[in-house]
């Protein structure tokens, strides 16, 4: 392997396509954090934290591997540069051997000057997250993506500055459809290139009206401010398409372009039983995508040995 800390992945552009590369620095402190996984016939994740302890045996959903067989599960972290050349970091759950991104994605964005690639604790910052919901005893079905954005303010200026960065990165990148036909085309390889992002956030019709959404913190250290993350939702859907549905439900007449919604970073900072957290809101939002959707042809690339999209 090449020296990815300085290198890490190239974005793609119309005249090169990147490989993905793991950093062996980058490893040697953070990604110790193996465990062994049984894989049997597959199962849903359950509505509710199982008590099964993290680090154990555990039953694991379809799309982990072949029916008995014994995987070591791996969190690894993938630096790459995004598409104004700066560096971002991925962040996943996947075997040992196979350093293949979950094709759905959150974008977390860290706007405070002095976060960056050394000292945001990307293992940390994942397991915290999954800690408190029914992802905490399985492996995690969707990669983090993590982008650093310094911002000059601590206002809506960030939540806009973030939105610009997330459309353009998906803009340079398309969506992950295209690796789902390149998986259902028999004879399609992996290429060496970044996943692509989620097309659209929207599951439920009647409850999810913004095609785009990222999570911005703006804290200098996630693990002790305690500051409350934003889920920063965009792009609506038309006003005449959303007209009816508010009428219906007792929504707001109009649907704002943007909207935010603040949620604690990890469960052990919420006030009190029930306080919305990220990860609750993640899982929430990719079980159904993620069963329906992008496991299946994830799960394909893995059996075919493709350890890049």
């Amino acid at each position: 392997m090449s020296d990815a800390t300085s290198k890490g992945v190239q974005h793609p552009n119309t005249t090169t396509t990147p490989q993905l590369q793991e950093t062996p620095e980058l490893y040697s402190t953070a990604l110790s954090c193996l465990h062994l996984v049984v894989i049997v016939d597959p199962i849903p994740i359950p509505s509710k934290p199982t008590m099964t302890t993290r680090g154990g045996g555990f039953v694991g959903r379809g799309g982990m591997g072949a029916q008995g067989r014994i995987q070591r599960i791996k969190t690894h972290v993938l630096p790459f540069t995004d598409h104004t050349g700066k560096e971002a970091l991925m962040i996943f759950e996947g075997r040992e051997t196979c350093p293949l991104p979950p094709l759905y994605s959150f974008a977390m964005y860290f706007t405070h000057k002095d976060v960056n690639a050394e000292n945001v604790q990307p293992n940390e910052l994942l397991d915290a997250i999954r800690r408190g919901t029914p992802l905490q005893n399985y492996p995690c079905p969707f990669r983090l993506e993590i982008y650093f954005l310094p911002a000059p303010s601590e206002d809506a200026a960030s939540d806009e500055a973030c939105i610009a960065h997330y459309r353009e990165e998906k803009r340079s990148r398309g969506e992950y459809t295209r690796q789902i036909d390149a998986i259902n085309a028999e004879s399609g390889t992996g290429t060496g290139g970044l996943p692509g992002f989620v097309p659209s956030y929207i599951d439920d019709p009647y409850g999810d009206f913004h095609h785009g959404r990222l999570f911005n913190y703006q804290g200098p250290n996630w693990r002790t401010d305690k500051r409350p993350v934003h889920r920063v939702f965009f792009d609506p859907i038309p006003q005449e398409e959303y007209a009816p549905i508010a009428e219906e439900a007792g929504e707001p007449e109009v649907l704002q372009p943007v909207q935010v919604t603040l949620h604690a970073m990890q469960e052990s900072d919420t006030e009190g039983f029930g306080a919305s957290f990220v990860g609750m809101t993640m899982f929430e939002t990719a079980h159904g995508k993620t069963e329906n959707e992008t496991n299946g042809p994830w799960q394909e690339a893995v059996e075919r040995g493709w350890s890049t999209w």
